[in-house]
């Protein structure tokens, strides 16, 4: 708060005053600053209840998905392979069985021919550097190549170089008896593409050793075979994707006997999808009941209560919950015509967070119906994917309310347009104020400095011609 400098020598309680007046001017923008915390808030209760309708809208938006209706499961037990389906997977079942086990080729060096693990088996070269190049033709159509220095030829150093080149081949060494170290190249692929050929260039001595015809086949490469409905899949590798439609295979080991995969509709993915949609409907009523509660205030209170929402009595929040509970009532044709038939029903008493109307589920009913016609249940929800079908119907309607295109701006986005606007009016009030307030205490600053300085000057020639008539 601004004083005046020497204010009241003159006059007593002249900056006392001053300040009064002042704190009374500033109450002109305590009230100014109260509508504007009031309309943020409304700001921050219309961004909940627009997150509350988005997680609606993404709930309704899978309902209305075909592909949400189209998820399958496998209900067998399988022993030689699993089994995981997509959506575009079809019903029913097949004979399977697991002739082979795709494997990946394991080269060693000879037995008895390397002694020691860190003993250098290459040659010293003029360019202190030799190559080693691993090829693999359906692994990788860039052969893994690898550089040693004449002091890294090693089996240590061989197989550290390998695995730091971080290829489709991995290196270990295998002690296999006192005196006889071997150096193990692994496929890490499986399959016969991936067949491994070693070569080394720039040191002779080194290549006798690993290269070539020196390396024994320790594991011959295999590719898996597995025969679907009498029909032989061959492929690298132990996952098959591509042997029926939606479907991924994989192998664990060759079959003892056919065994059936059967494959269905996964009733409790449509389950989680409607599950999820009525906790979405539920929460935005919880929200929505939050934000216009009404709490009556204390006996003999002026002013409505603190604990009221910042919404009350907004009848845009109003009119948005009015017309997603009339979509409850749509009738749909098809097999089921209303949701109570699916098991889906409003519950008439308050819920323990005071909101009425809350959706539940008859597991029991929902289930049979998923069960007994899963088309009709689709029906319902899907229709046409344009204007009919429940989950349909409430996506359109949750984008229109929910738009903010220019032109097209939806309630939730006007409602926030015309607070915004109130707000930047209040701001500008708020500002001209501030200018008015400090306009007016300028002026009264001026008044009292001249009226102490007024009062001064009176007072001290009272002292003096009182000084005078004294001393006569």
């Amino acid at each position: 708060m601004a004083t005046i400098s020497n204010l009241g020598v003159g006059m007593p309680g002249l900056q006392d005053l001053y300040d009064k007046l002042q704190a009374a001017e500033e109450t002109k923008l305590t009230a100014i600053a109260t509508q504007k915390t009031k309309y943020d808030a409304q700001i921050t209760g219309y961004g909940k209840l627009q997150s509350a309708l988005t997680t609606l809208q993404t709930a309704a938006a899978k309902l209305a998905k075909t592909d949400t209706w189209n998820s399958t499961s496998v209900t067998s037990t399988n022993t030689a392979f699993a089994a995981t389906t997509s959506t575009n997977a079809n019903v029913g079942e097949f004979t399977i069985n697991v002739s082979k086990i795709a494997k990946g080729q394991v080269l060693t060096t000879a037995p008895g021919t390397i002694d020691s693990n860190t003993k250098q088996l290459g040659e010293t070269t003029a360019g202190n550097s030799r190559t080693i190049t691993i090829t693999q033709a359906g692994a990788d159509s860039k052969p893994l190549t690898v550089t040693l220095a004449d002091g890294d030829t090693s089996l240590n150093g061989i197989a550290k170089a390998i695995n730091a080149a971080n290829g489709n081949v991995s290196a270990s060494i295998v002690k296999a008896d006192t005196g006889d170290y071997r150096l193990m190249l692994s496929s890490k692929t499986t399959g016969t593409d991936s067949d491994m050929t070693v070569t080394v260039t720039g040191d002779d001595t080194l290549n006798a050793v690993i290269g070539g015809a020196a390396l024994n086949e320790q594991v011959e490469s295999q590719n898996a075979v597995v025969n679907v409905n009498g029909i032989d899949i061959i492929r690298q590798s132990n996952t098959v994707t591509d042997a029926l439609p939606g479907v991924t295979l994989t192998l664990k080991a060759p079959s003892t006997a056919d065994e059936t995969l059967s494959v269905t509709r996964s009733t409790d993915d449509n389950k989680k999808a409607i599950t999820e949609w009525v906790t979405a409907y539920n929460s935005l009523q919880s929200t929505i009941t939050s934000l216009t509660k009404y709490v009556p205030p204390a006996t003999g209170a002026t002013a409505q209560n603190s604990g009221n929402g910042v919404l009350m009595g907004d009848s845009t929040i109003r009119g948005v919950q009015s017309d997603l509970r009339a979509l409850l009532t749509n009738v749909q044709t098809g097999s089921y015509a209303i949701m109570a038939q699916l098991g889906i029903t409003q519950d008439p008493l308050k819920g323990a967070d005071g909101t009425f109307g809350n959706l539940k589920i008859d597991d029991k009913k929902l289930t049979q119906a998923l069960t007994d016609n899963p088309a009709g249940v689709q029906a319902y929800f899907v229709g046409d994917g344009k204007t009919t079908g429940f989950a349909t119907q409430m996506n359109n309607k949750l984008t229109d309310m929910l738009s903010t295109s220019v032109g097209k701006e939806g309630v939730i986005q006007n409602a926030k347009d015309g607070i915004n606007a109130t707000l930047k009016t209040i701001g500008q009030r708020y500002d001209a104020m501030e200018l008015s307030i400090e306009a007016t205490m300028a002026r009264y600053k001026k008044q009292f400095s001249d009226l102490d300085s007024l009062v001064t000057k009176f007072n001290s020639t009272a002292s003096y011609l009182t000084s005078q008539f004294s001393s006569k």
